[in-house]
């Protein structure tokens, strides 16, 4: 076989060698051992055994490359087949398949083109058949959709299959991280990261010592991070005479579960992003001392966590404080008309004191926050002309609608408690169109 190919070198070069050693003693040579090897050829008894690749034996594992081949030689043509069935285009001396079903039979012809002898041969491919692997995650983590956050998940895998006694699993990534498991059983993977994939090299074993490696890819899934909403009050605006402000949250209920939180607030104008104080309360009360510098509301933040899943979020809301300016009217219309029916005091920090001074009409009665809002506490007396009280109120809540007082012209003293200082307020009010 080796002198056919250097003769058939020698005879490609053919126009270069002539001119050196087309009349020499070992060109002649060279021509008889070719006469001599293709008579050899010719006349050789034809082998078609099929050999498989070396290191291989049956059965093999599903999903395996192998390459069944024959004996080659320049005069031979091939055609393989598939159980009796000839294979389009399969026409070399070797034949190289995947794996996937069992028991199959491959066969070849091989025709010698000089002597149109044929023989032909058959090999039978078994396999191990495949196990399945299954993918349980353990526990959840939180990532918000990013791989960055939450590291705490976990994840097992299980291969079942008939004819395998064992398994043996080993736990990867494509970055080469390392990746830890459950010293109790590495079949569990731990620490993993939300939305990113890992795969399991997952090696079968058989009751005859055959192995089989199968792999598998997961990619941990994960809860958003806790979501909440801060909810406070007075709500998103306090006052700086009541500057006690309630906060609280509420969980949604589609986020993972929480386990512990802690509030930071920043209540210094001069530095906002100062932490003035922190709560590890569930529902804290927070106490303003300086009103609101214009576009500078003061900063609330709640920091969620759930310590079971690796995870926290970090959630903020603003409080403006202003100062308590009182718009006090000095008419209310007590008709029923639902407008303008009750001596309703309201707070209004734009007005100026020449404003509050004024002629005004009462609010609309929706429209206005509770004085306890503003102050701790406050205290309404209402007198008629001779000074005798014909109305008390040590609450007052905005809801005198003059009661069965005639109209007129009476006068009240209201008295309000601050955090910081006490406010006197005194003057009249006229009540008109009662019927009364």
């Amino acid at each position: 076989m080796q002198f056919f190919f250097i003769f058939a070198e020698i005879k490609k070069n053919h126009h270069i060698m002539s001119k050196n050693i087309k009349n020499s003693f070992l060109y002649k040579a060279v021509i008889l051992l070719f006469l001599i090897i293709n008579v050899y050829n010719v006349k050789a008894q034809m082998n078609c055994e099929i050999s498989i690749t070396e290191g291989v034996t049956m059965p093999v594992c599903y999903g395996e490359s192998i390459t069944l081949s024959v004996n080659t030689n320049p005069v031979y043509i091939y055609q393989w087949s598939k159980d009796g069935v000839d294979i389009s285009g399969e026409n070399s001396f070797y034949l190289t398949i995947e794996v996937t079903q069992n028991n199959v039979r491959y066969g070849v012809k091989v025709t010698n083109v000089q002597t149109h002898e044929e023989c032909s041969d058959e090999i039978t491919v078994t396999m191990l058949e495949s196990f399945e692997i299954t993918f349980e995650q353990t526990q959840l983590t939180c990532s918000n959709n990013s791989a960055e956050n939450g590291q705490n998940a976990k994840v097992l895998a299980t291969a079942t299959g008939e004819g395998y006694n064992s398994f043996i699993y080993e736990w990867g990534c494509e970055t080469n991280e390392d990746i830890w498991t459950n010293p109790s059983n590495p079949q569990e993977a731990i620490g993993l990261k939300a939305w990113k994939e890992y795969y399991v090299d997952v090696t079968g074993i058989t009751s005859n010592g055959d192995e089989c490696t199968q792999r598998a890819t997961f990619t941990p899934k994960a809860y958003p991070n806790p979501t909440v909403k801060i909810i406070s009050t007075p709500s998103d605006t306090a006052y700086l005479q009541n500057p006690y402000v309630k906060f609280g949250f509420e969980a949604n209920m589609d986020s993972i579960e929480h386990n512990s939180w802690s509030w930071a607030f920043f209540n210094n104008p001069e530095n906002p992003n100062e932490i003035s104080s922190t709560s590890p309360e569930q529902e804290p009360t927070n106490i303003y001392y300086q009103e609101s510098k214009e576009g500078s509301p003061y900063r609330v933040e709640l920091t969620v966590k759930s310590a079971d899943y690796g995870c926290d979020t970090t959630f903020s809301a603003d409080i403006i404080v202003l100062p308590v300016k009182l718009k006090i009217p000095n008419i209310f219309t007590p008709n029923g008309d639902g407008i303008n029916d009750y001596f309703i005091i309201d707070n209004d920090p734009t007005a100026s004191d020449e404003e509050n001074d004024e002629n005004t009409r009462g609010f609309e009665y929706e429209s206005y926050n509770p004085l306890k809002d503003y102050y701790l506490r406050t205290e309404l007396t209402i007198f008629n002309r001779w000074g005798r009280i014909v109305y008390k109120s040590s609450d007052y809540n905005n809801d005198w609608d003059g009661g069965k007082l005639p109209d007129g012209t009476y006068f009240y003293v209201l008295e309000c408690v601050g955090q910081y200082d006490n406010h006197r307020y005194q003057g009249s009010v006229t009540i008109f169109g009662s019927g009364r």
